[in-house]
């Protein structure tokens, strides 16, 4: 599928992409458990190696392992960085049950009053009030980062943002500052190592 907005896509379009989206998100998801899975194992066997050979072995899987997780991270903030512009163009074309529809939103969830009062756009459906799957998942399950791939992804860019962009962290700790009557104190610059380790994700 090709994700791309240049501003003449349909409604039906947008919200294709919308779920292909979604698709792509958890397939990164389910592949960084796995990845996790597959970290505890070599390390294990690196740690407890009977001999030379297998733990040169154990620590070459994770170097490639550590490989493929910069490459998941990376994938994971960029369909992030996407939603946002998705979400827009959604807002301005396509209808709230469509947007509903495709994220998965259980009906009972579509009209309460948190939704009324602050599920406004696409994105807040998504990342405000966590909508996305709620039509097939509860309890425990109802906030993991398997089922709301798309909020993961989100927070994911959002928080690299705020990392690697002085100006943006600055802005929002100020204006968290302002409305929470100065609670996160004053504001203090990231080290420059930090922000170089987001950069490079």
């Amino acid at each position: 599928m090709n994700f791309e907005i240049t501003g003449n896509e349909t409604a039906d379009q947008l919200i294709k992409q919308l779920v292909g989206l979604r698709i792509c998100a958890r397939r990164i998801v389910m592949a960084r458990n796995a990845q996790n899975y597959n970290r505890a194992h070599w390390t294990r066997l690196s740690e407890n190696a009977p001999d030379g050979a297998t733990k040169a072995a154990a620590l070459g899987e994770l170097a490639e392992l550590e490989e493929r997780r910069l490459q998941l991270d990376s994938a994971e903030i960029e369909i992030g960085r996407y939603l946002m512009p998705l979400c827009h163009a959604l807002d301005q074309k396509a209808t709230r049950q469509q947007v509903f529809e495709a994220i998965n939103a259980n009906p009972a969830d579509r009209d309460t009053e948190d939704v009324r009062k602050y599920g406004d756009s696409a994105l807040n459906l998504i990342c405000v009030m966590q909508l996305e799957n709620s039509a097939s998942t509860r309890g425990e399950d109802f906030s993991s980062r398997e089922f709301q791939p798309l909020h993961w992804c989100h927070t994911k860019a959002f928080m690299r943002e705020l990392k690697t962009n002085p100006k943006l962290d600055r802005i929002v700790h100020d204006g968290a500052n302002e409305f929470f009557n100065g609670a996160f104190g004053e504001y203090r610059e990231r080290p420059l190592m930090e922000r170089l380790a987001g950069r490079s994700l």
